[in-house]
């Protein structure tokens, strides 16, 4: 009994490297580019792998690989009014994708007939909205990757979790086979 849960606890304990490798895919928009980075959860970039970029209308917009530091950009060529759909293949079994919305590339559809307004005015405002979003864009863009960084990453909590629950099956089994022992 106490090598069947050797063997079971050796094994959970070999499980657990294969959520330190997973995929995934950071993107961002600023000015109608696409840019971000493929990194693999507990560290490193995912280097000289595929990418490509579809819109929502199924229509390939970009692809290439990613360069030495798992990056990628790529230009969209107008206002998207479907999401657009970044993904990133190891071709070993890694695969990643991510999915932005027309809203980033405003993509919205413009309205029909829009009120007349003082053109200078409405210029103001439009190269004033472009400066805050811009601005809002720069500052957002480190807060965004901090936290899927810190959501996906192998925790120490996480392994101490898991010895602690083996070491719990082990104790409860060596306590049947125990009870079994004395009833015999």
């Amino acid at each position: 009994m106490l090598r069947v849960l050797s063997v079971l606890a050796a094994l959970l304990a070999l499980s657990v490297p294969a959520e330190a490798h997973k995929l995934k895919l950071f993107a961002t928009v600023a000015n109608d580019r696409v840019s971000g980075y493929a990194f693999f959860i507990g560290g490193g970039r995912a280097e000289g792998v595929d990418w490509s970029a579809t819109s929502g209308s199924g229509g390939p917009i970009a692809s290439g690989k990613t360069d030495d530091q798992g990056n990628y950009a790529f230009a969209v060529p107008g206002p998207e009014a479907a999401p657009v759909t970044v993904s990133v293949d190891t071709h070993e079994g890694h695969m990643a994708s991510v999915t932005l919305g027309a809203e980033r590339f405003g993509g919205a559809p413009a309205p029909a007939a829009a009120p007349e307004a003082d053109p200078t005015g409405t210029d103001r405002d439009a190269h004033m909205a472009a400066l805050v979003e811009a601005a809002v864009a720069r500052q957002v863009t480190p807060l965004a990757e901090q936290i899927e960084a810190l959501q996906d990453r192998l925790r120490y909590a996480d392994i101490l979790s898991a010895l602690f629950m083996i070491a719990g099956l082990a104790g409860a089994g060596l306590w049947l086979s125990g009870r079994r022992k004395g009833e015999k």
